[in-house]
């Protein structure tokens, strides 16, 4: 009998065995050691790698296994997960070194026979840095949302995976990686080469969207808001940083500065600057006259940002605020939060739950108060959860019980799903597609909608839904076989 293996009743969808199958060949056959996943989310890759490690215990191919994960919660979601498909599958969690030593830790594991741990990718950086794991003390390695494992060009990454799990590429034993399907294929090769191109397979499959229909996203054209005041406001800040700009490269121009131009923020570099003087032969004063302007300019630009995300909260508070075009444009109606009310009152009229996204902690702020006010709901009726909340997962599992409506920052964007959310509304976009696909990702079908000011922001937003489109579009694309090609 076997050891370990599905739960009565339970069984893989049509599409996931032969990925199964396909890792086990990689591995028996074409004796590789690595072995990364790439597919659409929703389709179930941590079931995938599950099965496989099954099928591994059963051969007696794997005899203790590692699970490495972003966050201690995804920790907890993959260990229930293991439990309510499969049997035979007991794995430690999240052991801490700082209750217990590494031998105390090994003894647990052979006390109870469990086949190994679970932990977060921080912890798995503890444990290395200190000398407590090695790779032969496992026979199998799992990673999961291991997007992350190179430094992203595009964002700035919520989760450091590259710097927690350095020195994972030198392990000798078998290692399954799991990633989204929509991350770029410039990324997927830098990871795969980051472990050895010829000890390594890609996996890499569509899933035909027939069997996705409960994960179909409607991705509505943007909703564009009219507002006189934001065109001028906006035309003054561009002017003012086309004057500040003009300004600062006719410095560099007269004093034969060529390659800074473009990047006018590196002149703030002290070391630069003072390179700059000796090679340029450049006055105290000019310097500091060129990082006085150099410091405005981006001062402007970020005022564009706090525009573009209608955080006037904290513009409210900044020496921004005591400018002419900066105050007339405070002093005027929010009309993009006017109509979030008005489409959110419009879904909750359907009886739909409402998912709104924000970027920054104080726009969600903002919209969570506003709201309240608009459509007079009662505390249980809305969930803020921030980065700022301990307890960000109670919440969770409050909207989803009986919450009508969800704001939230970049908390949810990896692992954890909101199924209970019928649409979403995208307030504040993140810094890139790829991250605004892993938010996104989370409601598993449903609504997807943008605000924007037309004219300003409408050709940004409209090309971030297009993009959109096409990524689900190619995610769920009518394709059967197995691409390998690295």
């Amino acid at each position: 009998m076997d050891r370990c293996g599905l739960r009565v009743g339970k069984s893989l969808r049509e599409y996931q065995q032969p990925v199964v199958d396909e890792i086990l060949k990689i591995f028996s056959e074409e004796k590789k050691k690595n072995v990364f996943i790439s597919m659409p989310q929703g389709t179930g890759k941590t079931i995938i790698a599950i099965a496989a490690l099954s099928e591994l215990v059963n051969r007696g191919e794997a005899k203790n296994v590692l699970v490495l994960l972003p966050r201690r919660v995804l920790v907890d979601q993959w260990l229930d997960k293991t439990q309510e498909i499969f049997y035979g599958l007991s794995l430690m969690k999240n052991p801490t070194l700082s209750k217990m030593g590494i031998e105390k830790i090994k003894g647990w594991l052979k006390y109870f026979g469990a086949l190994g741990m679970a932990m977060t990718a921080h912890s798995f950086k503890n444990f290395t840095k200190r000398g407590y794991l090695f790779d032969d003390d496992f026979d199998l390695v799992i990673v999961d949302e291991a997007a992350d494992l190179v430094v992203a060009k595009d964002f700035v990454e919520g989760f450091r995976m590259s710097e927690w799990l350095k020195g994972l590429e030198e392990w000798k034993n078998r290692k399954i990686f799991l990633m989204p399907y929509h991350i770029s294929e410039r990324k997927i090769k830098e990871i795969v080469n980051k472990f050895g191109m010829n000890e390594s397979a890609l996996i890499r499959r569509n899933v035909p969207e027939a069997m996705l229909s409960h994960l179909r996203c409607t991705v509505h054209d943007p909703i564009l808001i009219d507002d006189p005041v934001v065109d001028e406001f906006v035309l003054a800040l561009q002017e003012h940083c086309g004057k500040i700009r003009a300004n600062v490269n006719r410095i560099l121009k007269k004093h034969g500065i060529k390659g800074h131009v473009e990047n006018l923020e590196t002149l703030l570099n002290p070391r630069t600057m003072e390179r700059l003087k000796k090679i340029y032969c450049l006055d105290e004063e000019t310097a500091t006259y060129l990082q006085v302007m150099i410091s405005k300019y981006i001062l402007v630009q970020h005022l564009k940002k706090w525009f573009l995300y209608s955080n006037r909260k904290e513009l409210e508070r900044s020496i921004l605020a005591s400018q002419i075009n900066v105050g007339r444009w405070l002093n005027s109606e929010d009309k993009k939060l006017e109509e979030l009310a008005r489409v959110v009152r419009s879904y909750l009229e359907k009886n739909y739950k409402v998912y709104i996204f924000s970027q920054y902690i104080s726009s969600a702020e903002v919209i969570d108060e506003f709201l309240k006010k608009k459509l007079n709901l009662k505390p249980r009726d809305i969930t803020l959860i921030t980065g700022l909340d301990e307890d960000q997962f109670i919440k969770l599992d409050g909207f989803k019980r009986g919450g009508l409506i969800l704001v939230s920052t970049p908390v949810f964007d990896k692992g954890t799903d909101i199924p209970e959310a019928d649409a979403m509304i995208v307030y504040t976009p993140p810094l890139s597609i790829e991250k605004l696909f892993q938010v996104i990702g989370r409601i598993r079908g449903g609504d997807i909608l943008f605000l924007a000011y037309r004219g300003f922001e409408q050709s940004i937003i409209e090309e971030v839904a297009e993009k959109l489109r096409k990524a689900f579009a190619e995610a769920r694309g009518d394709s059967s076989g197995i691409d390998r090609n690295l």
